[in-house]
């Protein structure tokens, strides 16, 4: 009997307690993973969705001489360019520029519509390379050559000219 005895008061005793390092872990790894989401999130910057309408200095940036090329990335996939020509007929400096190209399918309907910021092309001395407009500013009156990169295009897309609208612009 007190054996028996012996053996029912062990199993109800509560075990010792495992090392609680796992514990201890998880919940810091947690926290880790909660701040940095919440700094991906505040870093992002503006969230408010983007105008739909252009802003009143987009009509005075002119697109024009447009030309199109692709070429294949280094993951096997397409990327498609749309280069031209940027004015600005206004009587500010323009230091960024959003756009929003349209891609239309054969029946004359929207493919797909992507947002990209303006890159001006400009020589580093060995190549050319697309920069920021805030890196090279458009003056009053000045033109520069453009580069838009798209790297996924709609398959229902009819391969012509995208139409290219200014949505929005930064000056000074």
């Amino acid at each position: 009997l007190e054996t028996l005895m012996s053996l029912l008061s062990q199993s109800t005793d509560p075990k010792p307690s495992t090392n609680p390092r796992w514990r201890i872990f998880a919940i810091g790894l947690s926290l880790v993973m909660l701040v940095t989401g919440i700094g991906f999130f505040l870093i992002r910057g503006d969230h408010a969705p983007e105008p739909t309408a252009p802003d009143p200095y987009a009509a005075r940036v002119q697109i024009s001489d447009i030309k199109m090329s692709s070429a294949e990335n280094l993951a096997g996939g397409a990327v498609t360019y749309i280069e031209g020509k940027i004015t600005n007929t206004g009587d500010k400096t323009v230091t960024d520029a959003r756009v929003e190209a349209t891609f239309w399918n054969a029946m004359n309907e929207v493919a797909q519509k992507e947002r990209s910021g303006l890159r001006i092309i400009k020589n580093n001395g060995v190549y050319d390379d697309a920069v920021d407009l805030a890196a090279a500013p458009l003056a009053p009156g000045q033109s520069a050559q453009f580069r838009l990169a798209f790297e996924h295009i709609s398959a229902q897309w009819n391969q012509a000219f995208p139409q290219i609208r200014v949505l929005r612009v930064a000056t000074r």
